[in-house]
This record gives C-alpha cells, sequence and structure tokens, in this order.
C-alpha cells in the first residue's frame, strides 16, 4: 500500500482539484484507494466528488478549565497564574469566569486552587466524517470547529481512520489532500507519507512558499514530485521553477495549463477528468497520472490486475 500527499507551501493553487482528479483516475484503474481530506480548516475534497455520508463523529482533542463557582472562595489565584489572560473576575458575581476559547488547558489553574474548584474538561475541538464518493471509493474528513486548536491532531485523527479503512479493505493507495503551508496541520498530513506530491504555479510567490514546504517535506521523505499548475499563466518564472526542481533532484511529475473547464467542473461538483474528458487540463492530468504511476511503483500492481 502506498501513502501519497497532495501538499503546496499556497493556497489555491489546485490540491483539491487534482487530488479528485487523481482519485477517479485510480478508481478507473481498478485500485482500491482510500481519500483523506486533511485541509481540516476548509475540507471540500468530499464536494467535489458528490459523496454521500455515511457517518460522522466528534473530536475530543483538547481541554479546558472549568470552575465550581458554589464551591470556590474567590481567591483569584488562578487568575493570577494564568498566563493565557483566558480567566476574568466577575466583580459582580464575585468569581472567576474562563474564556473556553483563550483557555489553553496548560491546567496550571487546578495547581494553584487551595479549593480544587478547577477542573479541565474535554472540549469538543472537531468533527470526522465517513463518505463514499459516487465512484464508490470512502472519503474520511477531519474538521475543526471554529475557534479550536489542535488542528493537527484531528488530521491524525483522519490519518488514522483512513489508515485502518485502507488495511480492512486491502486497499493500494490512500491519497491524501492537505493544507497549505507549513504548519502544524501540514506536518501532520506529511508525516508517515511514501511519497509528497507539492503543486505551485508559476507566481513569485508560490514559488517562494513552494521552497519552504520542500525543506518541510524533505523531514519525511525524498520521495517528491512537483507539480506546476496553470503553468501558462506567467511562461517567464517556469525556467526558473524548472531549475530549482533539476537543482534539488525533484521530478516534475507534470505541468497542467489554465483551463476554463476546471472552474465549470467545479461549479458543478464533477471532477474535471469526467466533466470534460478531452479538455486541455485532463489530458494534462492523466499524462502526469501515468508518470506519477510509474515513479510510485504501482505500475507492478496495475500490470497484475
Amino acid at each position: 500500500m502506498k501513502k501519497i500527499t497532495i501538499v503546496s507551501g499556497k493556497g489555491g493553487v489546485g490540491k483539491t482539484t487534482l487530488t479528485a482528479a487523481l482519485a477517479c483516475l485510480y478508481a478507473q484503474d481498478k485500485f482500491k484507494i482510500v481519500l483523506t481530506d486533511c485541509d481540516v480548516d476548509a475540507p471540500n475534497l468530499a464536494i467535489t466528488l458528490q459523496n454521500q455520508e455515511i457517518e460522522r463523529k466528534d473530536i475530543y482533542s483538547a481541554n479546558v478549565a472549568i470552575v465550581d463557582k458554589i464551591q470556590c472562595i474567590g481567591c483569584q489565584k488562578c487568575m493570577e497564574h494564568c498566563k493565557f489572560n483566558a480567566i476574568k473576575w466577575d466583580n459582580e458575581n464575585e468569581h472567576p469566569v474562563i474564556n473556553e476559547f483563550e483557555c489553553e488547558g496548560c491546567g496550571v489553574c487546578t495547581l494553584v486552587c487551595p479549593e480544587e474548584c478547577v477542573q479541565l474538561t474535554p472540549v469538543k475541538t472537531g468533527k470526522l466524517i465517513l463518505s463514499k464518493s459516487k465512484n464508490g471509493f470512502p472519503i474520511v474528513s477531519g474538521e475543526l470547529v471554529i475557534g479550536r486548536g489542535n488542528s493537527g491532531k484531528i488530521v491524525a485523527e483522519a490519518k488514522m481512520t483512513a489508515l485502518k479503512l485502507a488495511e480492512q479493505n486491502k486497499c493500494d493507495i490512500i491519497l491524501s489532500d492537505g493544507p497549505p503551508g507549513i504548519g502544524c496541520p501540514v506536518i501532520a498530513s506529511l508525516s508517515d507519507s511514501d511519497f509528497i506530491i507539492i503543486i505551485t504555479e508559476p507566481m513569485p510567490a508560490a514559488i517562494h512558499d513552494l521552497k519552504r514546504v520542500l525543506s518541510l517535506a524533505w523531514h519525511f521523505t525524498q520521495e517528491i514530485g512537483l507539480v506546476i499548475n496553470k503553468y501558462d499563466l506567467y511562461p517567464p518564472l517556469i525556467p526558473e521553477i524548472e531549475a530549482f526542481a533539476n537543482e534539488n533532484n525533484i521530478l516534475i511529475l507534470g505541468k497542467i495549463p489554465i483551463d476554463d473547464k476546471i472552474p465549470e467542473a467545479l461549479v458543478h461538483t464533477i471532477p474535471i477528468i469526467e466533466y470534460a474528458p478531452n479538455a486541455p487540463a485532463t489530458n494534462a492530468i492523466t499524462e502526469l497520472y501515468k508518470n506519477l504511476i510509474t515513479t510510485v511503483g504501482l505500475e507492478k500492481i496495475s500490470y497484475n490486475r
């Protein structure tokens, strides 16, 4: 089984579009796959694949402090020792008030309270949604509750669920749609990857962020491929990207042109591969897919089918 993760330094460069298209191509070739949407701040992979929700589960991956107002003697020690300014004093009712969105769950307030009236309690930080695409493969999506932290833990939970599904169904591939950037959810997405696809576009900001996410990806694997999306957006920058890839021994898997059929496909929530089979972008993604099959070593499985 191969675990492939798609990320980018910059947002909006086409990760989800490519993930959905590759998933459909894998399904057409009879590969058994599981998809994971690791962009837990804004998961939308399932939408692009016309999913049918099967199950959802709440995740409690953080703690917040609560105060027993009856037992509280008003010493204010919890407020004095809170380094996150999450505890304010209610003068009218003479007891502390904890802002659960500012509380980091460190627990220092539970240690300094002489009456032991402050406790940590689990709080809902996100949810996992298991759905099924119209093509038949499962999609595991993590979604962070607005205002909560611990996005990396939501990603880890989604990946663990996807792995269990893949093992149960003896799947060939786990394909993960990662978040942009280099933060905690990206690190969680990249962990345990067999192959990483980085998407960029010929714009200065995207190239700058490509270099940052590549330096992060190298901590997890040297098996990395590059995709240049909207390559005809600004052709003068293509040689710079190609030179950078060559200097760092990064294989360019493919180049996808600007194609008006892609936004049309997104509006209809149909992957570009199915919406416009003969579109320039579809042809480019199909060639990219063939390169990926060979590079990752899945051609052996394909030949044996």
